[in-house]
């Protein structure tokens, strides 16, 4: 009998292993995988404010650091925004926050398939046949996670691709929005997931990440469109969860990061997400194994939480509206500026170039600009 039982060794996984060790509670994290963190499916970028919700400090897993964010437009137009950015290593990342689990006293089992999982009694069946029983279950086991479907939940996933390929030094990453990417563009297409490819340098090693919301095909049109060429090192893909899940706990079963949708459907970051999710919920089945509370307090509280925020898939349907000729607008209002950084000092140029743009204020564009207006507020983007 364990107290919880966390299932994947991800960073939400291992996050929340840790912190429920470190309250003194017996944890057991389980994982499918030999070797966490391997295939990466990250562009391994994180924002510097975000690392403290990990309670790690820096080590071997930061390879690197970038001094800008780039958006760029259609027309080319682009401008910058000065930040503090990690580039990670994510096998080693992950692999990091796991042995800080296991140091903190939380019992790792690598190779093993969970089978079924009973919500209700706490119940875990593995492949071969052992049980486990647990006071809590924490679901951290991806986009198509196991204890959601024990939950009947689902998430709507997009697609994702990426190649690892030789690239310059360089000090800046860049987010390209480009409408003609998607195999079916038109002027309102909402459902269009190729809206967005990115390019995160890895310095270190001379080479980039460079993806996409969507598929290989994708991606090669947006390498074709903007001549970016290189030799390719690496191929990866994978799924990215399109907003919050229906339901985040049952019973004595919570969901959290990819496990959840809690990744951001607006960048399609997931790391902070997944850190700050395992933290409430590492919270909330705490007070219920002490007998503070009659059940697991996580899900309200994890829906009022701003990475749980509704406004994010808002932000995200606006953008995708926009079409190219829109987004070339737009562009050509903000060409060339360098904003000081996400926080409120910056704001009034926003504003003016933002009034330059014609139509900008329109209605349909307030999700959009309420979401950048928040993430001033919290002076950071994940």
């Amino acid at each position: 009998m364990y107290s919880v039982a966390v299932v994947g060794a991800g960073p939400a996984g291992s996050s929340a292993a840790r912190f429920l060790s470190e309250r003194g509670h017996d944890v057991i994290l389980i994982d499918r995988k030999e070797v966490v963190g391997v295939p990466k499916q990250c562009a391994e970028g994180l924002f510097s404010d975000c690392l403290p919700e990990f309670a790690t400090e820096i080590g071997s897993f930061v390879t690197g650091e970038i001094r800008y964010l780039e958006v760029v437009f259609p027309n080319l137009a682009s401008y910058r925004v000065r930040c503090n950015l990690f580039m990670l290593d994510r096998p080693k990342f992950d692999q990091h926050l796991l042995k800080l689990a296991e140091r903190s006293g939380a019992e790792v089992a690598l190779g093993e398939k969970v089978e079924r999982i009973d919500p209700e009694s706490g119940m875990i069946r593995l492949r071969g046949g052992e049980t486990i029983k647990a006071g809590a279950i924490v679901g951290a086991d991806g986009p198509a996670s196991r204890v959601a479907k024990s939950m009947e939940v689902k998430n709507r996933l997009i697609p994702a691709a990426q190649m690892e390929i030789a690239w310059p030094e360089d000090d800046a990453i860049y987010a390209y929005l480009d409408h003609d990417l998607c195999p079916h563009a038109t002027s309102n297409t909402q459902n269009c997931s190729s809206y967005s490819c990115w390019i995160f340098p890895k310095n270190e090693r001379g080479t980039a990440n460079v993806g996409c919301f969507g598929t290989f095909p994708t991606l090669e049109r947006f390498l074709s469109k903007y001549r970016i060429a290189g030799d390719v090192v690496e191929r990866n893909g994978g799924a990215i969860p399109l907003g919050l899940a229906e339901r985040l706990q049952r019973g004595r079963a919570v969901l959290i990061g990819d496990a959840g949708g809690l990744t951001n459907p607006f960048t399609g970051g997931g790391l902070y997400p997944a850190a700050r999710s395992a933290k409430v919920a590492a919270d909330a089945i705490d007070r219920f194994l002490r007998g503070e509370t009659e059940r697991i307090e996580y899900e309200s509280r994890m829906r009022r939480d701003f990475v749980a925020s509704g406004l994010h898939m808002k932000g995200r349907d606006a953008l995708a509206a926009l079409s190219n000729d829109e987004l070339c607008r737009l562009g050509d209002a903000m060409d060339g500026l360098v904003f000081p950084g996400l926080r409120l000092s910056a704001s009034p140029i926003l504003v003016y170039r933002g009034l330059r743009h014609p139509g900008i204020m329109r209605p349909k564009y307030a999700p959009l600009l309420n979401l950048l207006f928040r993430y001033c507020l919290a002076g950071k983007v994940w």
